[in-house]
């Protein structure tokens, strides 16, 4: 299996439906973080973005930051779950506090350069639910040797937003109610249309429109969506193929870890080099020229 069967994955940057509807928006924004904070803010402009617009290394463009209450707040929006998200926030931050404190100002000097204190959230809708609907990763985890911080920890708090997930936060800011809501409809409509079909791009655009209908009707997302249509299912498009392109690296990850097992299997057996390779597609549904690019791939290893 390639990488790339089946999907068109834009390698390029491109806005999320969740940076559109809280990273352009004043009110979205400060909602989602009452909902959050389990605060009630009211004067969203009291509220200062400060998103990047680019950073160094692909996809490190953060989803929402802005400042707020003293606090120094990034919302960034994954599919995935990434165990590298606490050192993605601290390089995020690190250009974020360049940006804030003024050209003009000394921080080798004996005086205290103050800063807004950090807060970061990653907002997680994947189709691997969290326990408890929430977990907290620690950069102290990739510490070499493991776990030494000494004195020092980054954390990022991941938030599960899956429609049902986190009832508190989503009742308390409807518009994130109404993007996983929309969200959900949409993977519906996939599972619908993936059992008779097996073009998996038309299956997608079909999937959007249904799910984009769908809302339209129910009053969820509605006016956001009926002004945004064409940008939203080409946004959609892009997000939807790289959670399956993500899906099938994950699956070849695994595919690849089996076959290594089988080759481990046989050598203690006393195989041959081609009675392995038989082996493998016997006991995988691989190809005999995969089972064989592998097995030599792993020897010269």
């Amino acid at each position: 299996m390639k990488a790339n069967d089946g999907v068109n994955y834009n390698r390029n940057y491109k806005d999320t439906l969740f940076r559109k509807l809280f990273g352009e928006n004043r009110e979205n924004a400060l909602s989602l973080y009452n909902a959050v904070n389990g605060t009630h803010y009211t004067n969203a402009e009291d509220l200062e973005f400060t998103t990047l617009d680019d950073v160094v290394y692909m996809k490190m463009k953060n989803d929402v930051s802005f400042i707020f209450g003293n606090y120094l707040n990034l919302y960034e929006h994954q599919s995935t779950l990434n165990p590298n998200m606490p050192l993605r926030g601290l390089l995020y931050f690190a250009d974020m506090y360049r940006q804030i404190i003024p050209a003009s100002e000394r921080i080798y000097g004996s005086k205290l350069q103050e800063i807004p204190a950090p807060k970061y959230i990653v907002f997680y809708n994947g189709t691997d639910r969290l326990e408890g609907g929430r977990k907290v990763l620690h950069l102290s985890d990739a510490f070499r040797p493991f776990g030494v911080s000494e004195g020092f920890e980054w954390t990022a708090t991941v938030i599960d937003i899956n429609y049902g997930a986190n009832a508190d936060i989503m009742e308390n800011c409807k518009v994130l109610s109404e993007y996983a809501q929309f969200i959900a409809k949409i993977r519906e409509e996939c599972g619908r249309l993936e059992k008779a079909k097996s073009n998996n791009q038309d299956i997608l655009r079909q999937a959007i429109d249904a799910a984009t209908e769908y809302c339209i009707q129910n009053d969820i997302l509605k006016d956001f969506l009926e002004k945004n249509r064409k940008e939203v299912m080409d946004v959609c498009l892009t997000e939807f193929n790289q959670e399956r392109y993500n899906q099938i690296v994950r699956e070849e990850g695994r595919e690849e870890g089996e076959v290594i097992g089988y080759i481990h299997m046989g050598e203690k057996m006393g195989l041959t080099s081609q009675d392995i390779i038989r082996f493998i597609v016997e006991e995988t549904e691989i190809s005999q020229e995969e089972a064989k690019r592998l097995y030599e791939e792993y020897k010269e290893k």
